[in-house]
């Protein structure tokens, strides 16, 4: 702990201990353990070569199986087959043990120093480890769930098989149930989407409506990434738009938006059936998010539109900032593809939003009346306000929270808050040539070695004669048994005489 405080640089330190540390690791205490797994990780990371390699999996006297493919194999086979350093092994399999540790800590750090170091294929070893940390105390759980939703965007496969270790339980804390319909999310795929989505039925009731409206989220993303269910999500949450609870049908709304823009000329229908509903939405996001949907697609919807900046009209002044934005936006595209009947609406909503009192709204207005209203101060920005306001825009891509978190090391403050945290050490890319191993080579001085010869010569010689004189002594007693009896009787007696004397 001292050296990670002091001195965490001086890799060249650890060199001479490095496999001392790694031999003791077993018997180290917890902490200590938790300790030296972290510094061992980053120190293996600037030692050995990367495990990762595609070309690790070939052998030099491979031989190709098919003719045609023979090139291709040659060209595989003349890069150098990927060997692990012993010391890289020896680390990995004298963790690997600890992941039986009743310490969640220690776990965890085995966990990652795994994901960090070893090979591709190897890593799955420490999965069911991290679900058994489920059934720790909630703090634990929301650790390790953090953990896991970052590893499962990368590989799915390490825990598709545990699947039901993240169906979420009611007596789940909020921030739990979260992450692990974050996770659900990350394992779904065309095999298991079904069961997938017939868990968030369930989760859309839930009397929890954050936890509802991750669900509707969720629910989104599924149907951005696999497309065979993109149409059967979006009836479900257009089914959601009925519901009782704002909370949800706003959510849906925004959710449904950001899928029509991926496919809009094949849902009019949806977005008739919104602007029905939009009366009684009173969410200003869902409100905003119907606007945009109205002014983006106004040309399919050329009858229905004019009559939603009709109602906009007369509660302007009422309505939140983000929602008066949105309308000031409908009015400026309906001004330019159906002027006729817009345009004095428009310019009713323009004099609104001038002495507004939010100031993004005057600027906005001002700047929307210059684009889109010919004049002499307008120049020549007029001539491409329809290019501008009504340019294609690309469908917003549904991406999970953790994405961006694995720049940071698993297990870490930084991981967990998504921030680079003081005192964070950052993890080296895997050299592209090993440093030398033989640092880590230790001579081993034994001084006794100089006497013990000496001593080994002293010692001999009587161990010598005592065998012979045992040996001398069978031999004398096959010849002559009363000699052999009559000085042995001698010697006792002398040697019991011997010992009373002394």
């Amino acid at each position: 702990m001292a050296f990670e405080e002091v001195c965490p640089d001086r890799i060249d330190l650890i060199h001479r201990n490095y496999r001392k540390l790694c031999n003791l690791l077993v018997d180290v205490e917890e902490w200590g353990q938790v300790v030296i797994i972290n510094m061992l990780t980053r120190y293996a990371r600037t030692q050995f070569t990367s495990p990762w390699k595609e070309d690790g999996i070939f052998d030099e006297n491979e031989k190709a199986f098919y003719d045609s493919d023979s090139e291709e194999k040659q060209g595989q086979r003349e890069a150098k087959p990927y060997i692990m350093d012993p010391d890289h092994r020896l680390l990995l399999r004298n963790t690997k043990p600890l992941l039986q540790s009743r310490n969640t800590a220690v776990v965890m750090a085995v966990a990652q120093l795994y994901w960090h170091l070893a090979p591709k294929h190897e890593v799955s070893i420490v999965t069911k480890s991290l679900v058994r940390l489920l059934r720790s105390h909630r703090e634990v759980q929301y650790v390790v769930l953090q953990n896991i939703a970052t590893m499962s965007i990368q590989r799915k496969g390490m825990f598709e098989p545990y699947m039901k270790s993240f169906y979420v339980r009611s007596t789940d804390a909020t921030h739990i149930k979260t992450l692990k319909l974050e996770i659900l999310t990350n394992l779904a795929n065309e095999a298991n989407i079904s069961t997938i989505l017939r868990e968030f039925q369930t989760y859309v009731k839930s009397q929890d409506k954050a936890f509802a409206a991750a669900t509707i989220q969720a629910i989104g993303r599924c149907a951005t990434n696999i497309s065979e269910v993109t149409d059967t999500c979006l009836n479900g949450l257009v089914l959601l738009l009925s519901n009782r609870d704002e909370t949800v049908v706003a959510e849906s709304v925004v959710v449904i938006k950001k899928l029509l823009q991926t496919q809009p000329t094949q849902h009019c229908d949806i977005i008739k059936h919104m602007a029905k509903l939009f009366d009684n939405i009173t969410v200003p996001m869902a409100r905003a998010s119907i606007l945009w949907l109205m002014g983006e697609y106004c040309e399919r919807v050329p009858k229905i539109a004019p009559d939603v900046l009709r109602k906009m009209a007369k509660t302007f002044t009422a309505e939140e900032d983000i929602v008066k934005l949105q309308t000031v936006n409908l009015a400026a595209k309906l001004y330019l593809t159906n002027s006729k009947q817009t345009k004095l609406l428009t310019q009713y909503i323009l004099n609104l939003g001038k002495y507004d009192q939010n100031y993004d709204i005057r600027d906005r207005t001002r700047f929307i009346r210059q684009l889109i209203v010919p004049s002499e101060k307008s120049g020549a920005l007029n001539k491409y306000a329809r290019r501008i306001l009504l340019a294609s825009k690309p469908a917003p891509v549904l991406e999970s929270a953790f994405k961006d978190r694995d720049r940071f090391q698993l297990g870490t403050l930084s991981h967990s808050l998504n921030i680079k945290t003081t005192g964070y050490q950052e993890l080296s890319d895997w050299p592209a040539v090993a440093p030398d191993p033989s640092v880590r080579n230790v001579e081993v001085i034994e001084p006794v070695q100089e006497w013990a010869p000496s001593l080994g010569k002293a010692k001999k010689p009587k161990s010598d004669k005592f065998y012979s004189d045992d040996e001398e002594k069978e031999e004398e007693g096959s010849g002559s048994g009363s000699e052999d009896s009559s000085s042995s009787s001698s010697s006792s007696s002398g040697s019991s005489e011997g010992m009373f004397v002394f």
